[in-house]
């Protein structure tokens, strides 16, 4: 049996890293924590001993069911191995299935980087598969539909993004009624880059970074983030089901990479992109004011970030939450802790929360939603622990 484990958590600190926060900062959130998957005990399957546990999401199905799913496998990723498993909650969290296998491995490791309701109940799954030995650098995605909350999955349907080399996250749905899938897209360098990440951390442009000369030894970072350049880009249709999918942006003004970007709609209008900056140290961010057809180019802000992925949500009280690790080292990757939570109650021009939910480990890739007014969420714990979280925000101003 899978273990459940859960605690509440109160007197959490607030971190103070980044923009101030309000000086009528509310209280501090509780927390409590659920574990769905336990790889360090190890989940032994067909003969097959899973202990990876990796980029957890979670969602609810059409029936109220919760379905949580992640990156599986033997020790590591990328391997040849990784699959996705996924567990299913029939009482809003409290305690979680065995999972199964979502998708398997086969010639290819296997992904799932989406999956989201429809109005009309369907649940809807971006699929992929992709080759372990080019470092999450190409997808070869399918669109999968489920009408029975998740239980059982249609055929495949084969769609492309960028020629194969980006991956896409799950929707949000624009004031006009239209989807907005945000995206990494992994394009090849004619010509590698050879410099040591101190040195590639203060080039502007692909012509400064070729400059840089070569790295004495080892550059500092995967050899990936050389050869090809990560950027963002979002995928836009007026389809809730993720067809007919359009892209548009190209934010690619950072040599040593964005990636892994979250969005939300401003009450203005605007769409806010916060993404990753590998080895920045801090987030980095973009707008459009044109429903996503334009963006500015991005820039670094004062959110401090480990080179981790975050979330971005809009809670029912029409408070902006940033799901994240508030802690980062320029030209380093450090622990992936805290895993903190910032809430914003004027879309983003400051923080009136900054609280330090979890300590003690690598807390890896909070991915939530907002459930029965609850905010909730899944995040893996030194790459062996799948955990869902349920936090209580206190009101706000």
């Amino acid at each position: 049996m899978i273990l459940n484990l859960s605690r509440t958590l109160f007197g959490l600190g607030i971190c103070m890293a980044g923009l101030a926060a309000s000086p009528n900062a509310v209280d501090h959130p509780s927390v409590r924590e659920i574990v769905i998957f336990d790889g360090e005990a190890g989940w032994e399957h067909e003969g097959v001993l899973y202990r990876l546990a990796c980029g957890a999401s979670v969602r609810e199905a059409p029936n109220g069911d919760l379905l949580c799913w992640w990156l599986s496998g033997g020790d590591s990723e990328p391997s040849t191995d990784n699959n996705v498993l996924m567990a299913r909650s029939t009482d809003r969290g409290k305690t979680w299935s065995e999972p199964e296998i979502f998708i398997a491995a086969g010639e290819m490791a296997g992904a799932c980087t989406a999956i989201w309701p429809t109005s009309d109940g369907r649940l809807i799954a971006f699929a992929a598969q992709w080759p372990a030995e080019k470092e999450y650098t190409q997808w070869f995605y399918t669109r999968r539909v489920s009408t029975d909350n998740g239980h059982t999955w249609g055929p495949p349907e084969p769609f492309v993004v960028h020629d194969t080399h980006a991956a896409v996250g799950g929707p949000i749905q624009l004031a006009n009624g239209e989807y907005v899938f945000a995206g990494s897209f992994f394009d090849q360098r004619e010509t590698p880059l050879t410099g040591s990440v101190w040195d590639l951390l203060n080039a502007k442009t692909e012509a400064e970074a070729l400059a840089v000369p070569p790295a004495n030894g080892d550059p500092g970072m995967p050899s990936k983030f050389l050869r090809f350049l990560h950027g963002t880009s979002v995928y836009i249709t007026p389809n809730e089901d993720g067809t007919g999918l359009t892209e548009y942006g190209r934010i690619a003004n950072r040599p040593l990479g964005l990636l892994e970007p979250t969005c939300v709609q401003l009450k203005d209008g605007r769409i806010v992109m916060l993404m990753r900056a590998e080895n920045a140290g801090y987030l980095w961010r973009a707008e459009s004011s044109d429903n996503g057809r334009t963006w500015t180019e991005a820039w670094e802000t004062d959110i401090p970030n480990p080179t981790s992925s975050i979330q971005l949500l809009r809670l029912d009280d029409s408070r902006i939450a940033l799901l994240h690790n508030a802690c980062g080292e320029r030209g380093k990757m450090i622990p992936r802790d805290p895993l903190s939570l910032w809430v914003s109650d004027d879309d983003l021009a400051t923080w009136s929360l900054k609280a330090d939910l979890l300590h003690s480990g690598w807390l890896a890739y909070p991915n939530g939603i907002v459930l029965d007014g609850t905010l909730v969420f899944v995040y893996d714990r030194n790459r062996r622990q799948v955990r869902f979280v349920e936090v209580e925000i206190p009101e706000g101003r």
